[in-house]
């Protein structure tokens, strides 16, 4: 599939066809048929796994009929002599069947019905477009302003800057001198303790890439949550975020610790900064208009950080004895940021069995016990099931503690599937999340029991290893295939390990770039992720406001609505920038 390289839907016609009428991510569909018979044409989203055809228009003999479908999944197109809302794939009536058929980007296709044989055949009346250009421009930008940006900087690094350095290094070394100090004593002071900066960088990409799919990424598929099982790049963020606050826990707690900070003093804190980071989720779920509290949503993203902050941070501090323990052993020192925190691993263990338990053997009325799918028509072909379904153990606990009501009421698989309302930050989704939360706390006392360079990479990579193949195994290294499949909406015990695994690769890549070799300096994600609350907080508050979103003509292009994303989430990163120029950094 061909077309210009520039995003354009080019003339205006085509056949009888509107172009400009094409959203992103649309082509036509003109249905034709030469049988006899009265037929009737079903189609399956490739986005619907499992599910059957959905019927979508009758078909005589001379008819020809256009519809619009989506580009962004492959569809099957069923035919069939019987008229029934749902039709199985295997159904004895069918006609003929054209499976896996990727349409393009403001393309346009016959779908013909022949009168002998059975047979359909499709056919190409004109060329979509190339969707990505967007991206390679976007990317092509980008990268000219990087590299702008470091001709710049090292221009300013090896001429102004070391010349007023150097004058400013001889005039300390005279004052030093003047106070009795020797050149010798001078040079030999041990430098100041620096902050890693690889943590705020990682803290920081997580944000940017957060603003950036939550602000529609262009609108390519790929960079969306998943409708159900799966993973996509929009389900590596959140994750992440929540590995990071584990990471830095240790440090938190081993610098009050020193201080001599009484247990119950920091617990205080700990559950001071996690009621506030709940209560300012709930505040945003309010934005959009006056709030029914009637059905006023409880769970959200915010409300799982305070939770999972909450419970590891007390785990951790329960059992963090007054000073690290000492190792003589080999084994001993080469497990030291393992064995200190065996205690906590036994108690997040048993919360990831609960969760499991709950998971696969907790009766749901109307439902298969074990159930872990979307439920509505996911559920028809077997002809069990409802609606309520959707998340089976997740939803009805959900249901239970927090009611309908109060639940996200516009699930992703809503619109594919058909459920019901499901909040994808549910309680028992908690459960898995602190363990995730938990898996970053490890990496943060690998930070605190190891001090040279090469241990700690080698640890974060054999961590990453392990969680890989502790997920590739539970989802059988496919998307919904496994004991346990890749789920964001449920927070899947395989998510947990796969993201886990990418956070601890990307990681280890920040800290040799940032932190080790020092050819990047983190920037613009370090100076972003140092304000990493800030920039969430204000970019759903200004989701609908300019200069952040604007509208211009159709917006039916990758490249309009990229060209918008980009440049709200630009703008979210000057902030960042200009916040840490300031020294102004704001926290919970």
């Amino acid at each position: 599939m061909g077309g210009p390289f520039i995003e354009d839907p080019g003339a205006d016609e085509f056949e009888g066809f509107d172009l400009t009428r094409l959203k992103v991510d649309q082509a036509y569909l003109k249905v034709t048929s030469s049988d006899s018979r009265n037929l009737s044409l079903y189609t399956l989203s490739g986005d619907c796994y499992g599910c059957p055809a959905e019927y979508s228009l009758n078909i005589w003999a001379g008819d020809e009929k256009n519809v619009t479908l989506s580009t962004k999944y492959p569809w099957t197109f069923v035919v069939s002599e019987t008229y029934q809302e749902y039709l199985p794939l295997e159904n004895a009536s069918t006609v003929c069947t054209v499976s896996e058929i990727r349409l393009g980007e403001f393309g346009v296709y016959e779908f013909n019905i022949e009168s002998e044989g059975n047979v359909c055949r499709l056919s190409i009346l004109k060329e979509p477009v190339f969707e990505y250009g967007a991206l390679v421009i976007a990317a092509a930008v980008y990268t000219g302003i990087a590299l702008l940006y470091a001709l710049l900087s090292l221009a300013y690094k090896k001429g102004v800057h070391t010349y007023f350095t150097s004058l400013g290094k001889a005039s300390d070394s005279q004052v030093v001198l003047s106070m009795g100090a020797s050149t010798e004593e001078v040079q030999n002071k041990p430098p100041a303790r620096q902050r890693l900066k690889s943590l705020d960088t990682f803290r920081g990409i997580s944000i940017v890439v957060m603003i950036f799919v939550n602000y529609g990424a262009g609108q390519y598929w790929f960079m969306e949550h998943a409708t159900w099982n799966g993973l996509q790049v929009a389900d590596l963020v959140f994750p992440w975020f929540m590995w990071i606050m584990g990471v830095c826990i240790p440090m938190g707690l081993r610098s009050a610790i020193r201080r001599k900070t009484p247990k119950t003093k920091i617990f205080l804190r700990i559950l001071k900064r996690s009621i506030k980071l709940f209560m300012l989720g709930i505040i945003l779920n309010s934005l959009g208009g006056w709030v029914e509290l009637a059905r006023y949503r409880i769970p959200g993203v915010l409300q799982r950080f305070g939770i999972c902050y909450l419970v590891v941070s007390t785990v951790a501090l329960i059992f963090s004895p007054q000073e690290p323990p000492q190792y003589q052993s080999n084994a001993g020192i080469f497990m030291s940021d393992v064995i200190q925190i065996i205690p906590q691993w036994v108690v997040h263990i048993v919360i990831v069995i609960a969760h499991t338990l709950i998971t696969f053997l907790l009766p749901v009325p109307g439902c298969p016990t074990g159930y872990i799918g979307p439920g509505g028509i996911d559920l028809i072909v077997n002809g069990t099931g409802s609606p309520n379904c959707i998340g089976g153990a997740a939803g009805e606990v959900d249901r239970f503690i927090l009611t309908s009501a109060h639940l996200y009421q516009n699930p992703t698989a809503k619109q594919v599937y058909h459920a019901g309302a499901f909040d994808p930050e549910g309680v028992l989704g908690s459960m898995t999340s602190v363990f995730q939360v938990f898996l970053g706390l490890q990496a943060g006392m690998t930070l605190q029991a190891f001090k040279s360079h090469r241990s700690r990479i080698i640890r974060w990579l054999v961590w990453a290893v392990i969680t890989g193949i502790i997920g590739a195994g539970l989802c059988s290294a496919s998307m919904n295939d496994g004991v346990i499949p890749l789920n964001k909406n449920l927070w899947s015990l395989s998510f947990v390990m796969v993201t886990s695994c990418f956070a601890f690769l990307l990681l280890s890549v920040c800290y040799v770039l940032v932190d080790i070799i020092g050819v990047w300096t983190g920037a613009p994600f370090f100076q972003a992720g140092m304000n990493s609350i800030f920039l969430y907080v204000g970019h759903n508050v200004a989701y609908n406001l300019f200069p952040w979103h604007y509208k211009v003509g159709s917006m039916n292009t990758h490249l309009q609505v990229l060209a918008e994303t980009l440049w709200g989430t630009t703008l979210w990163v000057l902030i960042g920038l200009y916040l840490f120029y300031k020294k102004k950094f704001y926290t919970v």
